[in-house]
């Protein structure tokens, strides 16, 4: 029978919990690494709903990009849902496993994954990390779009209903490319200091739109949920293990969308 720690040795060797960025709460969040595993899923992140899932389809493993736990729990009062879900978790024993910044920085990890879908050549690290090691990645558009015109581009490809562009000038020439997956806003002026044409993150605040625009950077948000690629990633890679490891898991990717917007038009 397989155990959470054979699977949790593999991921250790792709991703690190070492690299992780400081203070960022992955690896083994509940359970125990002795815990037995007959099915595992894949999840972006780790909510009531997608708990349910689990307990229905009989998972005892979730693996995550998200921790489930980002802040300290103050108590286990199940009259807030979150607690309540943490409830179930553990009376169901399944074990959450998230890999995170370490899955940003890992070689052909999130930040790669991004890469492709985004069709970048030339890729090369972007924007170090204090341990000098990569979270994002920068590269070249096969051909040059404008600023306009390369939002849709990135809509395209990263199967997202809407985007949001905060340029200047909607005709600027766009050629060199960086990105952070998620929420990555508060590194922008690094694009600017190796004046890459457009950044492509999440969670663009309102006021650091304006100072974007003032710079004279492109910057295409396409919202935090576009890392649902996680999810499918890791859910092909665990097919893999599990064939070369004997492992005879069932391997699921949960079904359920766990972005908090309504894309209205």
């Amino acid at each position: 029978m397989t155990k959470v720690k054979d699977i949790v040795t593999i991921l250790c060797q792709h991703f690190p919990e070492g690299i992780a960025s400081k203070g960022d709460p992955v690896g083994l969040q509940i359970g125990s690494l002795n815990q037995k595993v007959n099915k595992v899923m894949t999840t972006l992140d780790v909510r009531p709903e997608v708990v349910d899932e689990a307990i229905q389809r009989g998972v005892n493993l979730i693996i995550s990009h998200h921790p489930v736990i980002f802040r300290p729990v103050i108590n286990l009062n199940f009259a807030d849902p979150q607690n309540e879900m943490y409830g179930k978790i553990i009376t169901h024993e399944i074990a959450v496993y998230s890999i995170h910044t370490n899955s940003d920085k890992a070689q052909d990890g999130s930040s790669d994954w991004q890469a492709t879908e985004l069709g970048l050549i030339d890729v090369k690290p972007f924007c170090f990390d204090a341990d000098g090691i990569a979270i994002g990645r920068k590269g070249k558009l096969p051909h040059p779009l404008s600023a306009h015109d390369f939002a849709y581009y990135v809509k395209a490809k990263m199967k997202v209903k809407m985007v949001r562009l905060i340029t200047a000038d909607s005709n600027k020439m766009i050629s060199s490319v960086s990105f952070i997956c998620g929420d990555g806003s508060k590194f922008w002026h690094q694009a600017v200091a190796e004046k890459i044409d457009a950044f492509i993150t999440g969670d663009v605040y309102y006021h650091t739109g304006h100072d974007i625009i003032s710079s004279g950077l492109t910057v295409i948000d396409p919202g935090h949920y576009t890392e649902k690629l996680f999810k499918d990633k890791m859910y092909q890679k665990l097919i893999q293990w599990n064939k070369e490891n004997n492992w005879d898991l069932q391997v699921e990717k949960s079904t359920v969308s766990t972005n908090p917007f309504q894309d209205l038009f």
